[in-house]
């Protein structure tokens, strides 16, 4: 390293101290378990508008997953052209209806909401402990993500950016919950939307424009520019991630809690416009600048040919560093800071929420006071923060967009029979929703093991083409709906919700 950027530095700093002071801020807003989990229901359309996309999309995205498009071409844009589908299904759709759920049974996280609409303990215990286990992975990513590109931008080692990170977030999100998670998400869903446009904007510039821009990538390959051949590898990547990324997203934990806190229905109609155009505008602008990299870093000043990188995450932050003017690099740098927190908060809050009220209270301490329950809250929250970040900054040479996918495969496997059947199907019981989800999970990991290349290298036989995606979300609601005809829905909550 050529020694640390003080101007980035300075940046990093900044930044940090913004989200240190939103988090003291909030501190007295929350005076209850109610205000920490869930915001006491009274969070605005226009700001979890926002945070719902700035926690759908994070670093993972700008750095990860663009950086696999620079080797992937423009095809990848096919993947974020699904995600404002699966916003406006998750607001028009499941908000309205998962809102009033949530509300009358007073339920504060995603896996109380399954053992109270089904009054099943076991089903809330088993949906906590798969969350807590496998959301892990994806904040790793995201950690990762925001390490890589602090290491590469600011000159730092890669652990120092990781674990002052989590650090801060462990501070706000242990002081505000939701609020401050939220609020911290407003902030960072606006700077990183600017950021990757602007990137975007002046890739394209770079290259003289749209149609000289894709000229030049046809000519390093035609098939940066065309969709890949049916049937083939990159061709079954871009359609299980298109599938996993997209829908998947509406069985996510974390995802479910922002599109079921908010306030009102008219609060609802204003989020689902903001998030459906931020997850229109943002996947759209990364997995473009992502193959336009391919071919600046290919321009005769740099040199660089992205195939020949081994490590996916580089190529961003290398092709930021070298190519772009510093005031974008610097702006870039804030949008990756804000885009990897935004995630990583909503996914600690997560993770320290059902962990306390859906594992510990129920198993060990069902008569807990309130106060009490709140700062074992806040400790986790702590501890969950500080983990992630320390098994990140060990296994800092992870691959992001891979981690990313894997946890959004096994929860929308396990959990899209449950949470669909418990908002469209009246008759659904604990017994529907155990099969899916175990079902569903089962299913999915199973396929994870059939289809690894390790398995095909020693049986030598071809590799099955099929997402594991593909498998366990149909399976989920199949097992759900044949599982419902052997139980019964509990008719005290079916009054209570389908009046």
């Amino acid at each position: 390293m050529d020694g640390i950027n003080p101007v980035s530095v300075a940046i990093v700093i900044i930044y940090m101290s913004m989200l240190a002071f939103i988090g003291w801020i909030s501190r007295n807003k929350v005076k209850s378990c109610s205000d920490w989990y869930v915001g006491n229901f009274q969070i605005g359309g226009v700001i979890m508008g926002v945070a719902f996309f700035a926690t759908y999309f994070s670093a993972v995205l700008m750095v990860g997953f663009a950086g696999s498009a620079s080797k992937w071409g423009m095809s990848a844009t096919v993947i974020g052209m699904w995600h404002p589908v699966a916003a406006l299904i998750a607001f028009a759709v499941l908000a309205p209806t998962l809102a009033k759920m949530f509300r009358s049974l007073g339920a504060m996280t995603f896996s109380e909401f399954l053992t109270l609409r089904f009054k099943s303990q076991l089903l809330g215990s088993l949906s906590s402990l798969l969350t807590a286990i496998f959301i892990i992975p994806y904040t790793v990513s995201a950690f990762l993500a925001m390490g890589t590109a602090l290491s590469l931008l600011v000159n730092m080692p890669i652990w120092i950016g990781i674990v002052a990170s989590g650090i801060i977030i462990a501070l706000y999100v242990f002081t505000g919950g939701l609020f401050s998670a939220t609020l911290a998400e407003f902030l960072q869903g606006i700077i990183m939307t600017v950021a990757v446009v602007c990137v975007w904007a002046v890739s394209y510039s770079i290259l003289g424009g749209f149609l000289p821009a894709h000229e030049a990538l046809a000519s390093i390959s035609i098939s940066t520019v065309t969709f890949p051949a049916l049937g083939s590898p990159l061709w079954t990547t871009m359609i299980g991630l298109t599938a996993v990324m997209g829908f998947g997203m509406l069985a996510q934990p974390q995802m479910v809690l922002r599109y079921s806190t908010i306030c009102s229905k008219m609060d609802v109609k204003k989020a689902m416009v903001i998030a459906v155009f931020g997850s229109l505008i943002f996947p759209l602008a990364a997995y473009s600048y992502g193959p336009l990299s391919r071919a600046i870093l290919a321009l005769p000043e740099y040199g660089i040919d992205v195939m020949t990188i081994a490590n996916d995450n580089v190529i961003i932050p290398t092709f930021v560093n070298l190519a772009l003017p510093s005031w974008l690099a610097a702006l870039f740098l804030i949008g990756i800071l804000g885009a990897a927190v935004s995630t990583i908060d909503a996914l600690v809050h997560l993770m320290a929420g059902t962990v306390t009220r859906d594992l510990i209270i129920p198993i060990l301490k069902p008569k807990i006071t309130d106060k009490d329950q709140l700062n074992t809250t806040k400790v986790l929250s702590l501890v969950f923060s500080l983990g992630s970040c320390i098994i990140a900054a060990i296994f800092s040479t992870g691959l992001i967009y891979q981690l990313a996918s894997y946890t959004w495969r096994v929860l929308a496997s396990a959990f899209m029979g449950p949470i669909l059947a418990a908002v469209f199907i009246k008759g659904a019981n604990k017994t529907g929703a155990l099969t899916g989800m175990v079902v569903g999970f089962l299913s999915s990991q199973l396929w994870y093991l059939y289809s690894n290349d390790i398995w095909f290298a020693i049986f030598n036989v071809a590799k099955c083409p099929i997402d594991p995606f593909f498998i366990g979300v149909p399976l989920s609601i199949i097992a759900t709906v044949i599982g419902n005809r052997f139980g019964k829905a509990p008719e005290d909550i079916v009054k209570l919700l389908f009046k």
